[in-house]
């Protein structure tokens, strides 16, 4: 009789204690787990940041209970006015936390359109809520869930990928080498280059267009037929420093590669490395890292800025992420402005990309000038600095100016894997990926140029390669390898200059990244204290970081980068091409140059029904200042179609054509001005929608004005 009358009583609420630790199990797994998840999963989070041991365990613990923590004292301190109050109180808290959860579960069924799911969600919620108040079996499973963050803290501290750096790791030293050719070293690593961006169909480098890597063709080894073994930074970067192959079960850490470069050469050369995602050297050889966040407190502050982000792209559903700072390709700076907006973007496509956080080191030129600064000008040196360029988004010009200081034109084309993009905006990613290699070869010829002033060029073993390349090719991954575009991701530049090398030389053998390191060992007059990795001159094998690697023979691989360096040269001039050529494609390219009043005037069109909003109407150039958004002419348009060709005249004539686009439901256009065409000061920009002439040529087309910079 009393067992039934327990069954029938009504529910009490549990007590302040317990309704904590419910509170507490909520928190965990729809919040703290999928993010735990996420970054044991990708650890490399950490190790860009140089985050210590203890500031990941703090934050992790901090993540874990100081939320559900605060939320108990608010109880407690309504339950001080009214127990009736926090009952209510608590089981709001109850709905937000299993609203969220449910979300989680949603997700994982269906893709669907946000606000419906997550109305469905808050629907489960507070179902489930109402549950908790009242049902005894769900409140008896909320007793049996407070032990969930202690299992997920244990699971990530202990056996997540996360787990190295969280417990002690090996002390890594110094190789007791012999040298009997020492020289100064320096080796530079650039990020996300394909080498055929660099090449001419003829096999040649443009010395017009790339005149640092051309005249360093010249002087060194260049190894034209160079593969790479991984497709991912944080992979490829230690295979290239280590000779070893790509391990995929490995952090990018010295502790894990003990094996390498830096340990080879840290006992007898003076060593200094900028390694903004990895962290091979250690604090014995190359001192204590600068930048690294020392002060925990910042530390943690920095972390939880940017995890935000990370969290509202696990949690929301997938089409709100364009609202949201873009995740796709950094370690941190995520805390950007609604302008910097993605439509894809989980960690393992997360490569370094700091343009969304003010800063020295944005977007490689920042690395590169602290490099230089620090340049020795005598002595027994090695200096390494890794370069995030010419690696995606891309915002330069060869010169050095900049359209764009974070925004650009084709996140939402890219998804978690693929390339989206049409013709025409693939062509128009490839030209601005160009003018950032021209931008690359630019920061190149800063470090070459400073080792010459310094007088130290002639003496050096300078070493210059990249770790992987990039695609664009439609319905094909970006970033990993695949069959059809080993080409473009798995080639890439490879230049070695020995101490006193005068002449050029050319080597086109298939060649392998992993045998860097053993040929500067050989140069230097080093045994190799390790085995490196076997060179296999028949079969590329590309590590995509998960998932079976990709393989693919070298000729055709070879065959796949002669296509590419084809398609670019059709597109923006091959052999001797000045940079102007690579502004002179697309429709109706041959309206470049001519007077645009008068073209206007022959289509006998004032202003067309149709109208462009620019991003930026601002017509002054300044070649002085780096930033000059009036070099992209970017906006959107109302009352045209997708695929209309434009026109952007400067004072007077077609500097350029483009056309619309469709982007997240809008007519979008974005088209890149040539330098030239703008003169220090104002400048008349016009936008025309091009209008064909029937039957007639290209240059027989007429304009239809859209926008001018005169009518504002």
């Amino acid at each position: 009789m009393s067992d039934r009358a327990d069954k029938a009583a009504p529910l009490t609420p549990p007590s302040i204690l317990m309704g904590g630790l419910h509170l507490a199990a909520f928190w965990a797994l729809a919040i703290v787990q999928p993010l735990l998840n996420l970054l044991g999963n990708n650890p490399d989070f950490f190790v860009a940041r140089d985050n210590t041991s203890g500031q990941i365990i703090l934050f992790v613990l901090l993540l874990m209970l100081l939320p559900p923590l605060l939320a108990t004292l608010i109880e407690a301190l309504v339950n001080l006015a009214s127990p009736a109050a926090r009952w209510i109180v608590h089981l709001g808290f109850c709905g937000v936390l299993l609203a969220a959860f449910s979300l989680q579960i949603l997700k994982q069924f269906a893709d669907g359109p946000a606000w419906p799911m997550i109305i469905l969600a808050c629907l489960l919620g507070g179902l489930l809520t109402w549950a908790y108040a009242r049902a005894r079996f769900v409140r008896s499973m909320s007793d049996i869930l407070i032990v969930a963050p202690l299992v997920i803290l244990i699971s990530f501290f202990f056996f997540s990928d996360a787990s190295e750096l969280t417990t002690s790791t090996p002390e890594v030293h110094a190789k007791e080498i012999t040298a009997s050719n020492p020289a100064p070293v320096v080796m530079v690593i650039f990020d996300e280059f394909p080498a055929g961006s660099l090449m001419t169909p003829s096999g040649n480098i443009n010395p017009r267009r790339f005149p640092t890597f051309a005249r360093l063709k010249d002087t060194s080894t260049w190894y034209r037929n160079t593969a790479t073994d991984a497709s991912y930074t944080a992979i490829a970067v230690p295979s290239i420093l280590t000779g070893k192959a790509a391990d995929r079960d490995s952090l990018p850490t010295a502790a894990d590669h003990p094996d390498s470069i830096f340990t080879l050469l840290g006992n007898d050369w003076k060593t200094q490395a900028i390694e903004p995602i990895t962290q091979l050297c250690t604090e014995e050889i190359c001192g204590e890292r600068e930048g690294v966040n020392t002060d925990t407190g910042d530390a943690i502050h920095s972390l939880y800025t940017d995890l935000k982000a990370v969290s509202a792209h696990l949690l929301l559903p997938a089409d709100m992420g364009s609202s949201l700072p873009d995740i796709s390709q950094s370690f941190e700076g995520f805390g950007g402005t609604e302008e910097d907006s993605i439509e894809r973007g989980r960690a393992r496509q997360w490569v370094h990309d700091r343009l969304v956080e003010d800063g020295p080191s944005l977007d490689g030129e920042g690395d590169v000038a602290k490099f230089i600064d620090t340049l020795p000008s005598t002595g027994q040196t090695f200096d390494f600095v890794h370069v995030e360029k010419p690696h995606y988004p891309w915002t330069h010009y060869p010169s050095g100016l900049k359209y764009s200081d974070g925004t650009e034109d084709f996140r939402n084309f890219i998804t978690d894997t693929d390339w989206l993009g049409d013709e025409y905006m693939t062509d128009r990613a490839r030209q601005a990926h160009l003018l950032e290699v021209g931008f690359t070869d630019n920061l190149l010829g800063r470090i070459i140029g400073a080792l010459k002033r310094d007088g130290r060029w002639d003496e050096t073993l300078f070493v210059a390669t990249a770790d992987h390349g990039a695609a664009w090719t439609k319905d094909s991954n970006r970033r990993e390898a695949e069959p059809g575009t080993m080409g473009q991701i798995g080639m890439v530049p490879l230049f070695i200059k020995a101490p006193g090398q005068k002449q050029g030389e050319i080597v086109d053998r298939p060649t392998c990244t992993t045998e860097i390191v053993p040929e500067m060992a050989n140069i230097l007059g080093i045994d190799l204290p390790w085995t490196p990795a076997d060179c296999d001159r028949e079969t590329i094998r590309i590590d995509n970081g998960s998932g079976p690697r990709t393989t693919l023979s070298f000729a055709k691989t070879m065959k796949q980068r002669q296509a590419y360096i084809d398609e670019m040269a059709d597109l923006f001039g091959g052999d001797g091409a000045p940079w102007l050529r690579a502004f002179e494609w697309g429709d109706f390219s041959a309206l470049i140059g001519m007077n645009s009043n008068r073209l206007w005037r022959v289509g006998n069109s004032a202003t067309s029904q149709a109208s462009a909003r620019p991003e930026n109407a601002s017509s002054g150039f300044d070649p002085e200042l780096e930033l000059n958004p009036v070099l992209r002419q970017r906006g959107t348009i109302t009352g045209l179609d997708s695929g209309v060709p434009l026109a952007v005249a400067v004072n007077g004539r077609v500097a350029a054509v483009g056309q619309t686009y469709e982007d997240l439901g809008k007519v979008r256009y974005s088209i890149l001005l040539p330098e030239t065409s703008l003169r220090p000061g104002e400048n008349e920009i016009a936008l025309f929608e091009v209008v064909p002439a029937l039957g007639g040529s290209d240059t027989s087309a007429a304009l239809t004005r859209l926008w001018s910079s005169s009518d504002q």
